[in-house]
């Protein structure tokens, strides 16, 4: 990875991949990670005049789509639980100050990531769980694309998931293995879109006030002014793994693209997610009622057809880019 001067208008990074989407070798401008049964992610890239294209490896045998075929299942059968999330993401080989992967969040002023970017899903009205969804094109713990701004350090997380219907604002801290602090992942919904329907999205942090902001095409959808804590809707928490709530102030972002399912994920009144995906003892709290309430699932031991089914998305970014201002 290389780290990146500030050049004279604030610019840290843009890529409109009209260079191409180098991923390997000593000067890749792009790190893609590996998932369950597939190197360097479940996805296809190729580039052109209208920027980054990519789908998933595989193709549904019904209808020709491409689909999803990473999946992983739960520790108690030998799998990686959790990491079935993830279907493919990609991120600049960047290091910050601190030797972590990103860019550093100046000490006044703010970071901007800036992705603009189109979606469209395939094969989710196909799936398996019923009446349990209501809107197969909106969900996205069928299949959806995204915009990551993480802090690999905290574990925090300022994105979007896109479905063919809707953008949704995604707060997240990640529980990782030995920590206590308050873990979850909100989707909060925040624009209606077409299919294909070319998006703006924009992450806004400002260290010193302790704020991020969500944009949509111009538009703040989303404010935070406490990084760290649970403060947004629970009828918005897809997840919530507990925890007592901590001050964050992240000293560097990263930022990316990709393809994830969310099947643990619950969009109900009752906080019922679809697929209980891992099985660490008490991982899920349920997300309406919180602690000491566990989360309920249609599929209590994950099984294969109900993690891929012939889902998947195509994933269409004209830019990115990480300015200071």
């Amino acid at each position: 990875m290389s780290t990146t001067p500030v050049a004279g208008n604030g610019l840290l990074f843009h890529d409109d991949f009209r260079d191409g989407f180098s991923t390997t070798g000593p000067n890749a401008a792009w790190h893609t990670q590996d998932v369950a049964g597939v190197a360097g992610g479940d996805g296809v890239a190729h580039t052109s005049a209208l920027g980054l294209a990519v789908v998933p490896t595989g193709v549904n045998p019904r209808t020709g789509a491409p689909a999803f075929v990473s999946t992983t299942g739960q520790q108690a059968d030998g799998g990686e639980g959790t990491r079935d999330h993830v279907k493919w993401t990609a991120m600049p080989t960047r290091t910050a100050r601190s030797g972590l992967p990103g860019f550093d969040t100046p000490a006044t002023g703010a970071l901007v990531c800036t992705t603009t970017l189109a979606v469209t899903t395939h094969g989710t009205g196909d799936h398996p769980f019923g009446d349990a969804v209501t809107d197969a094109r909106a969900d996205p713990r069928l299949a959806c694309g995204s915009m990551i701004t993480a802090d690999l350090e905290t574990a925090s997380i300022f994105g979007f998931f896109v479905t063919d219907t809707r953008v949704y604002a995604n707060y997240e801290r990640l529980r990782l293995p030995g920590t206590t602090y308050a873990a979850f992942t909100y989707a909060v919904p925040v624009a209606v879109r077409a299919p294909g329907d070319v998006d703006t999205l924009r992450i806004t942090l400002d260290r010193a006030r302790a704020t991020v902001t969500w944009e949509v095409n111009g538009r703040e959808v989303l404010s935070v002014d406490r990084i760290g804590h649970p403060v947004l809707d629970r009828a918005h928490l897809l997840l919530d793994h507990a925890g007592e709530p901590e001050d964050v102030s992240p000293r560097q972002l990263i930022t990316g693209i990709g393809m994830f399912t969310l099947l643990d994920g619950a969009m109900d009144a009752e906080g019922t997610g679809l697929v209980r995906i891992d099985s660490a003892p008490s991982h899920y709290v349920n997300p309406r009622a919180g602690a000491p309430f566990p989360q309920k699932f249609l599929d209590e031991r994950s099984l294969p057809a109900h993690r891929v089914w012939g889902q998947g998305v195509a994933l269409n970014v004209r830019d990115v880019s990480v300015t200071t201002v």
